[in-house]
């Protein structure tokens, strides 16, 4: 499993349309998107070392088709 950076998300973000809503791609066997809780984002010290936490929000609906093809969550 490959780890995400904050400098590796702000560099992928630099890309894209600032005024894009952020969601969260869940669950490959049933695919969901959720939003993310915005005003929680927790910065943290761990064992593993520091982690930025972006919380669940709510459910929003089904993952569509072509991002679950994206992410390679089709033929699960």
């Amino acid at each position: 499993m490959t780890t995400l950076t904050v400098a590796d998300l702000m560099e992928f973000l630099e890309d894209c349309n600032p005024e894009a809503e952020v969601r969260l791609a869940m669950q490959p066997r049933w695919p969901f998107e959720y939003s993310i809780d915005g005003y929680s984002i927790i910065e943290s010290e761990t064992d593993d070392g520091p982690v930025v936490y972006l919380p669940e929000g709510r459910q929003l609906n089904y993952l569509p088709g072509n991002v679950q093809e994206e992410l390679g969550w089709t033929d699960r």
